[in-house]
């Protein structure tokens, strides 16, 4: 199976994206903020993070998560977690998507 997005590669990266993907924009913006705080609060190489983001922008902002600023820095911190590290932080997104809707 070919993957044409690189968060298809991970079953529970793919759902975060996608409920991210069709929430409003307040929500959107709301879960990007708590999933940088996540990844803070993980103290995971967050210099290395802000190298990365400050590369990785965008020329045309044609992905849905490029047309905001904080929704692009929490993806591209996603992005560039290690491999060892995502299931734990997975889960905690995936916590917090809950109980955004169920508010």
């Amino acid at each position: 199976m070919q993957h044409k997005r690189w968060y298809d590669k991970n079953e529970a990266l793919k759902q975060i994206m996608e409920i991210l993907e069709s929430s409003d924009p307040e929500t959107q913006n709301d879960i990007a903020n708590d999933i940088i705080q996540l990844i803070v609060n993980k103290q995971y190489d967050i210099d290395n993070f802000i190298q990365v983001i400050n590369h990785e922008i965008p020329f045309n902002r044609n992905r849905w998560y490029d047309q905001d600023e904080t929704m692009h820095s929490a993806v591209e911190m996603l992005k560039n977690i290690d491999e060892t590290e995502k299931k734990e932080l997975f889960k905690e997104i995936l916590t917090t998507l809950l109980n955004f809707g169920a508010e």
